[in-house]
């Protein structure tokens, strides 16, 4: 009898899900667990390793302002809390130098460690403990880079632009634009740039055009530098025009011409030699033909009223600022209530122009064939654009001028 309800029990089907369910269920809910813990304890990790990132880089901004150990580690400490970490739950590890990493012993470095011990949750059914979270990083002030192209433009996109052919050379000297959008710095098409490092207070978007020497990548939200020329006067232009203003005639024809007041453009057709001083163009062009060779040291041009630059891209240009007094190293200085121009520079591949473009609220353009390098160039425009071949130097020293440098970078380095 006892044989015959065994086999009846064996044979009934009824309740296996159930009870396959109720053996199953435990280790599925503890997967979903482990899962939800896991993915809990990720987030958790990223979050402590961003107060490290953001801790670090706080740290290395009062070091630039030359602020004291203490004072370093306060910041740190105050950026991490504002970030979501938790002093109640673990330590951070100040360290000026780093000691430990590439950057070890390394005085512009400064090295954070955090650490939080979290409860368990789930996993504390099956094992006791904390779970100990970690974030570790290291930021580095980096010195002050030479710069020949900068943007003083604040919102623009493509406030620099290598564009179209454009094959840019530039010779131990930097990109910066001040502008802060997400495409402040534009490399696009064909065009191409081989510089040092490209930096921006926004964003830079180039293609494989954009080669650097020194950076691994653009340095984006970087500080703006100040117009390096904002406290420069003007000059007086209360004087009377010059009689001639426009140098042509036969091939043969040179002139020498000297400083003063040149109203309605000035245009060079032939060989025309610049004493030194201050050249006042009071409206019109300043036109550079095809077949100009125009020489001076010493020289500032002053455009004013109006007046815009046109090199033509066989023009024979070679041209230094003075060395000293007011207008010590600026070349070209445009009216900063002149705005809306644009400056075309062309030129031949012979053509130097030693010193400042200054045109705080113009925009130039360097096109063709246009070459300044081996000597010190620089552009300081509202907006600058590249479309041709250009060679640009900034070794200033020979002749005394100040160089152009972006602030102290700070950067996340580990």
């Amino acid at each position: 009898m006892t044989f015959r309800i065994s086999q009846a029990f064996a044979r009934c089907q009824r309740g296996t899900i159930a009870v396959y369910t109720a053996l199953l269920m435990p280790v599925a809910i503890g997967g979903f667990g482990l899962g939800a813990e896991a993915s809990f304890w990720y987030f958790q990790q990223r979050k402590i390793q961003n107060a490290a990132d953001v801790a670090a880089y706080a740290a290395a901004t009062q070091l630039r302002l030359n602020r004291s150990e203490e004072s370093l580690s306060d910041a740190a400490l105050a950026a991490a809390v504002k970030t979501g970490y938790s002093t109640s739950l673990g330590n951070l590890t100040f360290s000026w130098p780093p000691g430990s990493g590439s950057f070890a012993g390394d005085g512009n470095a400064v090295e954070i460690a955090l650490t939080e011990n979290h409860p368990r949750l789930f996993t504390s059914l099956f094992t006791s403990g904390t779970i100990s979270l970690s974030g570790r990083a290291v930021a580095q002030l980096r010195q002050g880079f030479p710069t020949c192209i900068l943007s003083l433009d604040q919102t623009s996109s493509g406030a620099i632009t290598f564009t179209g052919s454009s094959d840019a050379t530039l010779e131990g000297c930097n990109v910066h634009a001040n502008s802060t959008s997400d495409q402040s710095v534009l490399v696009t098409g064909n065009g191409k740039v081989d510089t040092p490092c490209v930096s921006a207070v926004g964003e830079v978007s180039a293609t494989s055009g954009l080669s650097m020497s020194e950076c691994v990548a653009p340095i984006e939200y970087a500080e703006a530098i100040e117009d390096p020329f904002s406290d420069i006067p003007a000059p007086d232009t209360n004087i009377p025009c010059e009689p001639e203003n426009v140098f042509g005639g036969p091939p043969s024809a040179s002139y020498t011409i000297s400083e003063g007041r040149y109203c309605g453009g000035l245009e060079i057709r032939r060989q025309v030699t610049m004493t030194p001083g201050v050249y006042i163009v009071d409206g019109g062009t300043l036109k550079l033909t095809s077949f100009s060779n125009l020489t001076g040291s010493g020289v500032t041009l002053y455009l004013t009223n109006g007046a815009s630059v046109s090199m033509a891209g066989t023009a024979n240009v070679v041209l230094s600022a003075p060395d000293s007094g007011t207008y010590q190293g600026i070349l070209i200085f445009v009216d900063r209530e002149t705005s809306d121009t644009t400056h075309i520079f062309n030129g031949s591949s012979s053509s130097s122009l030693d010193g400042a473009i200054y045109a705080a609220s113009g925009h130039i353009k360097f096109a063709g064939n246009s070459s300044a390098g081996g000597g010190c160039t620089q552009i300081v425009a509202n907006t600058v654009e590249i479309t041709g071949d250009a060679g640009i130097g900034s070794d200033c020293s020979p002749m005394g001028f100040n160089e152009i440098l972006n602030s102290q970078l700070v950067q996340l380095v580990e």
